[in-house]
């Protein structure tokens, strides 16, 4: 999900806009629901992940968003498996404290691969993109950012002009920036750089 249709959904959201709300609820829900599952039994995960989104809603005229709206409900569930395991520790005594630092640490662990999932939906995002190229444009762009060719290289691999071979990378690059446009451009290009 772009960034900025992240925070267009958000301030959506914020209005009262139930449909943004709902865009929002089935693009997270399967995720927030792994990402729970992984802690907790099948059922406490659905309420989890609900109560989430309950939140969400219920504050969406309070909320200030310090970080993503992603990273914002991953940790309202992270906070919600962190008080059940608090409770549980207390439930059944001394025995669990060893159990309850490890789910913390395991969740902490999962929690940044959160950051993960969201690579893997750019990298998507990225395929799709050069999907979208002509074939000629395409292969030039690939040669240049991914194979690690010169302009000159690619000019001669395929017996063009280098003011050629410049504009098809130029073509691609407008493409990559108007699909991208609201994405941190250095993280991106980080991911492109490691694609």
């Amino acid at each position: 999900m772009k960034l900025n249709l992240e925070s267009i959904l958000f301030r959506k959201i914020k209005e009262g806009d139930y449909s943004a709300f709902s865009e929002l609820f089935s693009k997270y829900y399967q995720p927030l629901f792994l990402f729970a599952r992984k802690f907790v039994e099948e059922d406490l995960a659905k309420d989890f992940v609900q109560d989430c989104f309950y939140e969400l809603w219920k504050n969406r005229k309070q909320i200030e968003l310090k970080t993503t709206l992603s990273a914002y409900l991953f940790s309202i569930v992270k906070n919600r498996c962190y008080k059940y395991f608090e409770k549980e520790r207390f439930r059944a005594g001394k025995q669990s404290e060893i159990e309850f630092q490890l789910k913390q640490e395991e969740i902490n662990y999962f929690l940044h691969s959160e950051k993960s999932i969201l690579e893997f939906e750019i990298r998507d995002r990225i395929q799709n993109t050069l999907e979208k190229l002509p074939p000629k444009c395409a292969q030039i762009f690939h040669d240049s950012r991914f194979n690690g060719l010169s302009n000159k290289e690619i000019a001669q691999k395929y017996e063009l002009s280098i003011k050629t071979v410049e504009k098809h990378i130029s073509k691609a690059l407008k493409i990559f920036h108007d699909e991208f446009k609201d994405f941190n451009l250095s993280y991106f290009l980080l991911i492109l750089k490691n694609i």
